[in-house]
């Protein structure tokens, strides 16, 4: 897949928003429903919200890995696999959208040093028939919007259950 520079912008404008998007929308959703869950086993707004800043150290270190290994192996990454069932539940929300915030405007800043032959890096992916740099990042910027959404059904939702 050629990329380019236009492609590029667009993703780096949409990660720059994300932050912008995910912050003032979790603000809205009342604290009586922040961390209750639709039913067992699936995300609440508030977990939605934090795995967003979880995943960019990530995406980082692949970054890294891909900039400088030859051929490299991307393994995929499955909270619901991967992590306790309620780890997210834990941390402190303020906190996750301040670290959301500052470390996607970081994440931006280094992610427009890169050349445009750098963005079409490759690596194999457990999970995807191909995967780049700019693969990795534009599925980044639509994992944001994913969890914007999913908290904002969680903001909206009119009869809770028993979930």
């Amino acid at each position: 897949m050629n990329v380019n520079e236009n492609q590029v912008e667009i993703v780096l404008f949409q990660l720059k928003l994300g932050p912008k998007l995910v912050v003032p929308l979790v603000s809205e959703v009342p604290e009586s429903i922040l961390k209750r869950r639709p039913a067992t086993g699936v995300w609440s707004a508030h977990e939605h919200a934090c795995h967003l800043p979880a995943v960019q150290p990530l995406m980082m270190q692949r970054l890294g890995y891909m900039l400088t290994e030859t051929s490299p192996t991307i393994t995929s990454y499955e909270p619901a696999k991967d992590d306790p069932d309620d780890a997210l539940l834990n941390v402190d929300l303020k906190e996750q959208m301040d670290r959301f915030t500052r470390e996607r405007a970081k994440m931006v800043d280094q992610l427009r040093s890169l050349e445009l032959d750098q963005w079409q890096i490759t690596a194999n992916h457990e999970e995807y028939s191909h995967y780049s740099v700019f693969i990795m990042f534009r599925h980044l910027a639509m994992h944001d919007l994913y969890h914007a959404y999913r908290i904002e059904q969680r903001l909206l939702k009119k009869e809770w259950g028993d979930g």
